[in-house]
């Protein structure tokens, strides 16, 4: 798109709810994943803390529904398995 550049897209926070995009060189980010501190995973092991929604928020925005789980009700509909 630019020419002869490559690289990957970088997303670099420059305040609390702003953010830059940057085009790096493919040295500078190739091998360097960053993993999922365990403060941002909920006890249970399958949700978020509200320290991770704080840190995506200038990433997602504000105006999203939050989502919610699904309540596992005693009437349920049992499951058909068909063989």
């Amino acid at each position: 798109m630019w020419g002869d550049q490559d690289g990957s897209v970088t997303i670099q926070r420059t305040g609390f709810y702003s953010v830059d995009y940057k085009l790096l060189p493919l040295a500078m980010v190739a091998g360097r994943t960053r993993i999922m501190p365990d403060e941002f995973i909920a006890q249970s092991g399958t949700d978020i803390t509200d320290a991770f929604r704080l840190y995506l928020r200038p990433l997602l925005g504000s105006g999203l529904p939050d989502a919610f789980r699904l309540r596992h009700e005693s009437n349920a509909v049992p499951k058909i398995l068909k063989k």
